[in-house]
């Protein structure tokens, strides 16, 4: 029964978008990969939003990408969960703004679409057709690839979005993946490229951690310098802090947002965009600890491309204390599963003083660890993350810097709240702080 009133209101809110954008005609900017969408879908709105008025863009306000998820996103609704009122009340508003008078709608959608199923992509561009395509990063090993043949099946079923553009749309490219370099050469559309090596028209030049002052320097946050260009003309070098997140390869959602402003012709938003910007949480965020101490809760999600990046930047870090990786379960990896986590196991050794994996699959990260050389006295495993929150909040001192990181199902955010300064500001900087999450 469930699943037929779940077909239902995923019918009438998709006949409801439809209806809302034949209708208002909003200029989308659809974004896309295997990771780092909704850091980029948030970049590309600040800039936007900086530029046009924060009342004329539109974006999710989460990772609302699935078939349900965009309906919302476009209407600016949030899901109901398990409520039955909930959803049709969100019925009523999303027919009241497909077709009723009240309220403006925006000019700008930005949209993250995501696909955990071949078709999922293909069958939302019958009726999307963006202005804008954003093409984030693909992995040799993605995620969500359970239901899909291979690795390239996954970039087959990515680029349907950007075969959905319309007639004389943009295509913003990251230029350092391999994988969408090579697939956007088939695609007949304005090409903007970012990233380090590629970057034609967002070229990432220089990036630096930012620590804070005292005799436990933590850090705070991330500096980069971008570079931005039309075509093969002059280039303008843009200085970006990024307070409260640090990451490498959370530079690449900034580059993007350059990327969009040059293709917009907006590059003037650039520089006061970024102001009070902060990534989604649970994204690299950079916390107040207890004792003195910095988490970096990147707990909302994990893939292999992600852990790796995120321990590379706590390998980067030049602090007093310990850098400590608190590591969980990569899902939805099919036949990739063991081989990714040995080789996280791996990078950790190289990068963590302590590693503390949880689950099944996190046992395996402790044999890659092991095997490359991190002690026996340095590795921890547990199976749950309350377990884990338990033995960490008892050896974390001052100056150490915590990694928080695993899939969603293994709800490693419940150890980055047992480690926090402030344990009232948990609802403000972590995920699944909701009554239904709470409540699993």
């Amino acid at each position: 029964m469930k699943s037929l009133l779940k077909k239902i209101v995923i019918s009438v809110l998709t006949f409801e978008a439809k209806a809302a954008l034949r209708r208002h005609k909003p200029h989308i900017v659809a974004v896309t990969g295997n990771v780092g969408k909704t850091s980029t879908k948030d970049a590309i709105y600040a800039v936007m939003a900086h530029a046009y008025g924060a009342a004329n863009v539109r974006r999710s306000e989460k990772s609302l990408n699935s078939e349900i998820g965009l309906p919302l996103a476009i209407f600016d609704l949030e899901t109901a969960w398990s409520s039955a009122a909930g959803w049709t009340k969100n019925l009523v508003v999303g027919w009241q703004r497909a077709f009723g008078t009240r309220g403006r709608f925006p000019k700008w959608l930005v949209l993250e679409v995501g696909a955990d199923h071949p078709g999922d992509i293909e069958s939302v561009t019958r009726w999307l057709h963006p202005d804008i395509v954003v093409l984030t990063r693909m992995s040799d090993t993605p995620v969500h690839v359970e239901f899909f043949k291979d690795a390239a099946a996954v970039l087959r079923e990515k680029m349907f979005l950007a075969k959905a553009l319309k007639p004389g749309g943009a295509l913003i490219v990251n230029g350092d993946d391999a994988h969408f370099a090579a697939a956007v050469k088939e695609i007949d559309a304005r090409k903007f490229f970012y990233g380090t090596t590629k970057g034609d028209s967002a070229e990432i030049l220089e990036t630096e951690i930012i620590y804070g002052g005292g005799t436990l320097p933590l850090p705070l946050g991330e500096r980069a310098t971008i570079a931005l260009a039309r075509g093969h003309g002059h280039k303008k070098e843009q200085e970006i802090e990024l307070v409260g997140v640090i990451g490498e390869h959370l530079v690449y959602p900034v580059a993007a947002a350059c990327a969009v402003a040059v293709a917009l012709d907006i590059e003037g938003a650039v520089r006061g965009a970024f102001h009070d910007f902060h990534t989604p949480k649970g994204r690299m965020r950079v916390i107040a600890g207890m004792n003195s101490s910095a988490i970096i809760d990147d707990s909302y999600n994990s893939s292999p491309l992600a852990c790796a990046a995120a321990l590379r930047t706590l390998g980067r870090l030049s602090i007093k204390g310990r850098a400590i990786a608190a590591l969980g379960d990569m899902k939805e990896l099919g036949e990739n599963a063991e081989r990714a986590h040995r080789d996280i196991g791996a990078l950790a050794a190289e990068t963590v003083h302590t590693l503390v994996a949880v689950g099944d699959m996190g046992r395996l990260i402790i044999e890659g660890a092991r095997a490359h050389g991190l002690a026996a006295d340095r590795v921890m495993h547990f199976d749950t993350s309350n377990e884990a929150a338990a033995a960490l909040r008892d050896m974390v001192r001052a100056g150490d810097v915590i990694l928080v990181k695993g899939s969603q199902s293994m709800r490693m955010e419940r150890i980055s709240k047992a480690l926090l300064a402030d344990s009232s500001s948990a609802a403000d900087v972590l995920p699944r702080q909701e009554k239904e999450w709470l409540e699993r």
